[in-house]
């Protein structure tokens, strides 16, 4: 009974507080109430109001807010407690992510830019990556058309290198090459290291920039948070091309006849498909997701799980993706251990038909169930004309996709003695894919049987597995004595990275319902496989020194050894050096004048690039070259060196000078940024041509070329912020690049983009990357007087007898009267000339508002669609065609229509490029915050909002679509196994600006609900 007593008055002894969690401006939602040495707690709602029960008379209440002097204040007996937080005048000035550490944003000497999860979750893409499209200077993002969650293509400071230009990403420590999988609402922050001096930390592995990632860990001394998100919408088509219709195509074909001299007399079959409208239709979009978190005294926790689900707009595609989190910190006296461990799931199909060449002629069917798969292909050689069903084959290859990836990352440390800590960071990733690619047997059409029929199924199926793992301890020691700060980091890193490769080709599967190679290993027609590994060894040191936070100092040098190189040329050296002033903190700067704050900072530094495949110095044996000896019938197998190397392969380098100045005006609520940079790439690999003599075609890797790129960076951020109704932030930046090839022991040639072999990218010294090449026109020849007296043939009769009225008018470039190669010249520029984005957050009472637009400008297209939508000989054709010249139009600029061509219009010319200019309302998103009508205590948070992407886009371009990437299907460059390309591999560099009929970028109407308990 006695301890029944006890109880009882324990029990009865615990009361419920309540209160108000104010700062100087006003109240204070989202603050985090916590009973000292337990879990109980909650957090402020809207207006800093909470309640908290089961609270002994004797407790202490800690308060607490990121940015703000966490107070603890004892109960006493109390039922009604305010808090007042004061800013933290340290927490405010902004920390920024570096290599290894990280810093006050006031000591940074080098060139960073960060983006935060508002700005990155305000996208909904399946990609965290496109989110930063337009939102950092100097940072270029390209998406290769609307499919969903294809990769993006990331240039940081412009493209440095012929083999890759992608920046390396550091996940929570883990190296890692991409971060296509990653579930973008765990992404605390994102920072981008532009220059040397910020990223020489990396040594090797950062010529292209260095993208570091935070993920969420959760918040010390915060009861458990539970936080729901879902969203849903749906994808529409946005723009449509205008092409002919099925009689409009039987009158082009006979026009295209007269035009060659054969009469005009096809009849119209009477069949008019729309197959556009067939194949593109209208998707959904599904996004749900939850995270739990919290923390006491000496730990914190996030556990996430998140579902994203979408239907393309074209047909047979579709892209799906699951992810997990589960990230911790726990602090045992001087020892922190922090956990980090991500996994993800990707299953897509991708509509691989959609960009090969033209679209599918109206004038069949969409549907022939008499034949077997159950389409048509034209079959009828009266038309003249073949080309495959693209509607078709989309639906009739099976094209299955698979990702896996597991991102872990432990990280140790231990503060020996008061500044100075030891730590041991190991990450791992393992990635494995697998690829399903089954074509039924068929049957379309006897014309261009090879593509048209397929009498024997096929399967194709590639397996592969990637495991990396990175150790790097490393050393740090900070030290003040009176104003002379010091932070001394030095370390190491071994890099490990083992990849295998699995790939087989069968045909003739007993039945059309057995999609994988099972036990019918006799029906393998090809094999291949590989397993490759590198290695890399680091040593590196950096040293921070400031002097009363005024003069500021950063060196940094980095040592590295690789395996991708042979011994002698597979080490380097790469150091960097800053200095920063902050001019404000001197005596005669007026800190109450215009400028509050000011800082002027300037560097030099060098790195590296080791972007080569492994074994890239070895000569490569071919199994299979059987010769012939003698007289002696039958042959010999053997073995022959079929690719040769240069063994003295190294690193390529990049150095870089970097100006800055940062400051901020208006009370603090106008930031300004502005870096100037001048950057040279040396020693550049580039595939250089051998003579044929050498016993090998295959071109070898030399470090033969030089790359410079230059230009200058502006980023404003505006905070207005009265402690009144309406609040507002607006944001601004925008960069300029000139990129330039100047150096190269030969002209290298883009890829192809037809059966032909016509190709419109080329590098050269002296003109930027990737420019377009080809025959400048001066319109079209109306009548045949113009072509007798043209005088750019005025030594030219040879051309002058080809060409017929209705032929492009070409320029003679070198004014000697003759049309040739040599008057081929530059067309334009995929390269913008400057970038920039606008970003507007305005919340008013329980309303908000989000705005984000971007664009280019100054940058060309080569519009391959436009030749396949003219000049091609089989596929559907562009609505232009209706005005092309015959001698009843005569008054055109538009070509003739013919399948001769004697006078080469189809060649490179002018007559495809285009501005690829645009500006976008990329992202619209009006939210309005239902806590005060929901009304519960334990809802603490909820939103409800509208988000639209792609709302409008102004520009002159004719396609789809002017942002277009490099990541275009069609070229006949495929790589890797049977065409298979991972995704993450893409050719960023030689296609920039072929538009080879990229997807459509869909516009997206989303909805959604947050909410917080």
């Amino acid at each position: 009974m006695l301890l029944l007593g006890l109880s009882t008055t324990l029990i009865y002894a615990q009361q419920t507080v309540s209160g108000t969690v104010t700062e100087p401006n006003g109240p204070l939602p989202g603050a985090n109430i916590l009973v000292k040495g337990t879990t109980n707690g909650t957090t402020s709602d809207f207006d800093g109001k909470y309640t908290l029960d089961n609270v002994a008379p004797d407790a202490i209440l800690i308060f607490s807010y990121v940015g703000f002097i966490a107070r603890e204040i004892p109960v006493n007996g109390q039922t009604t407690i305010d808090a007042l937080l004061q800013e933290d005048a340290a927490a405010l000035d902004e920390v920024v992510i570096v290599g290894y550490g990280s810093q006050s944003k006031r000591d940074v000497t080098g060139a960073i830019s960060q983006i935060k999860s508002e700005d990155i979750n305000q996208v909904v893409t399946a990609n965290p990556t496109a989110a930063l499209q337009g939102k950092l200077a100097g940072v270029q993002v390209e998406t290769a058309g609307g499919a969903p969650g294809s990769p993006a293509n990331v240039f940081v400071r412009g493209v440095s290198s012929l083999t890759n230009s992608f920046p390396l990403y550091v996940v929570d420590g883990t190296i890692t090459d991409n971060i296509n999988y990653l579930n973008s609402k765990d992404i605390v922050n994102l920072q981008v290291l532009k220059d040397a001096t910020s990223a020489a930390i990396y040594g090797s592995r950062a010529a292209n920039g260095v993208i570091i990632v935070t993920t969420n860990r959760g918040k010390q001394n915060a009861s458990p948070t539970v936080n729901i998100d879902v969203r849903s919408g749906v994808n529409t088509q946005s723009k449509r091309l205008d092409l002919l219709n099925g009689p409009e195509y039987i009158a082009f074909l006979n026009q295209r006849r007269i035009n060659d001299g054969q009469p005009g007399d096809i009849a119209d079959p009477g069949i008019n498909t729309d197959f556009q409208d067939l194949t593109i239709n209208m998707g959904t979009i599904q996004d749900f997701g939850f995270n739990i978190s919290g923390g006491g005294e000496n730990s914190k926790y996030f556990f996430s799980a998140n579902y994203y689900d979408e239907e393309g707009l074209l047909i047979s595609e579709e892209f799906n993706r699951k992810n997990a989190r589960l990230n911790s910190e726990f602090k045992l006296g001087q020892l922190k251990i922090q956990e980090s461990f991500g996994f993800s799931e990707n299953r897509f199909t991708r509509n691989n038909a959609f960009g090969n060449q033209g679209g599918t002629v109206p004038i069949i069917r969409p549907f022939a169930p008499e034949n077997d798969g159950g389409f048509e292909a034209i079959s009828d050689p009266v038309f003249g004309i073949g080309g495959t069903n693209k509607f078709a084959n989309a639906q009739l290859v099976n094209d299955q996709n698979i990702e896996r990836n597991f991102l872990g990352n432990i990280n140790i440390s231990y503060e020996i003695i008061e500044g100075l800590t030891a730590k041991l960071n190991f990450g791992t990733e393992y990635t494995s894919f697998y690829r399903n690619t089954f074509q039924p047997t068929f049957f379309q059409s006897n014309i261009d049987s090879e593509v048209n029929a397929n009498p024997l199924n096929d399967l194709t199926e590639v397996r592969g597995e990637r495991y990396a793992t990175n150790v790097e301890p490393t050393l740090n020691y900070k030290k003040s004595i009176g104003d002379h700060n010091f932070d001394l980091l030095a370390g190491g890193a071994r890099q490990d990275i083992t990849t295998n490769t699995l790939a087989i080709y069968a045909e003739g599967l007993p039945s059309n319902n057995i999609t994988n190679i099972a036990q019918f290993t006799d029906n393998i027609i090809n094999s291949g496989g590989g397993r490759f590994d590198n290695k890399l060894f680091s040593v590196f040191g950096r040293v921070n020194y400031n002097y009363k936070q005024k003069y500021l100092l950063t060196a940094i040098v980095r040592r590295d050894e690789t395996s991708l190189f042979a011994d002698g040329f597979n080490t380097g050296t790469f150091p960097s050096f800053s200095a920063g002033w902050v001019v404000s903190d001197e005596n005669f700067f007026n800190q109450e004048g215009l400028f509050n704050y000011l800082k002027v900072r300037a560097g030099y530094g060098e790195l590296g690039s080791q972007n080569v495949d492994p074994f890239s110095n070895q000569s490569v044996v071919e199994p299979n070259s059987p010769i012939t000896v003698g007289g002696a019938a039958g042959q010999i197998p053997g073995f022959a060196i079929t690719s040769l190397v240069d063994p003295t392969l190294s690193f390529e380098t990049s150095t870089t000078i970097n100006f800055g100045i940062d400051t901020s005006l208006l009370n603090n609520a106008l930031k300004l940024s502005l870096d100037y940079f001048n950057r040279d790439n040396e020693d550049v690999i580039q595939a250089v041509a051998i003579p044929d003599s050498n016993g090998s075609v295959n071109p070898v890797f030399q470090n033969a070329s030089s790359i410079n790129n230059k230009g200058f960076e502006f980023e404003a951020a505006y905070n207005y912020d009265t402690g009144g109704d309406l609040t507002f932030n607006v944001g601004f930046n925008i960069s300029a690049i000139d990129n330039e090839l100047t150096d190269s022991p030969n002209p290298i040639v883009g890829p192809s983009y037809n059966e032909e072999g016509l190709r419109a990218n080329r590098f050269e010294v002296g003109q930027p990357l990737g420019f377009f090449f080809g025959f400048r026109t001066d319109g079209i020849y109306n009548s045949q007087a113009e072509i007798d007296n043209d005088p750019f043939l005025a030594n030219d009769p040879d051309r002058r007898a080809l060409l017929q009225p209705g032929d492009f008018r070409r320029v003679d470039i070198n004014n000697d009267g003759i049309i040739n190669d040599e008057d081929q010249t530059y067309l334009g520029d995929p390269t913008p000339d400057f970038a920039y984005g606008i970003n507007l957050s305005v919340n008013y009472k329980n309303w908000d508002l989000g705005a984000f637009f971007n664009g280019v400008q100054g940058n060309e297209i080569y519009n391959v669609t436009k030749f396949f939508g003219y000049f091609f000989l089989d596929d559907n054709k562009l609505g232009i065609v209706r005005d092309a010249y015959t001698p009843e139009n005569p008054n055109t600029n538009l070509p003739r229509v013919t399948t001769q061509d004697t006078a080469g219009n189809q060649l490179p010319s002018d007559f495809f490029v285009e501005d690829g200019s645009f500006f976008r309302l990329k992202t619209l998103e009006i939210g309005y915050n239902l806590t005060d009508l929901i009304g519960k205590k334990w809802v603490s948070n909820a939103r409800a909002f509208v988000n639209v992407q792609n709302l409008f886009t102004i520009t002159n371009y004719s396609g789809y679509d002017p942002e277009i990437g490099s990541n275009n299907s069609g070229l006949g460059t495929n790589r890797g196994f049977f065409g298979f390309t991972p995704l993450t591999s893409a050719d960023s560099v030689f296609d920039r600006g072929l538009d080879v009929r990229a997807q459509p970028r869909p516009r997206t109407f989303t909805f959604g609900l947050q909410m917080s308990f």
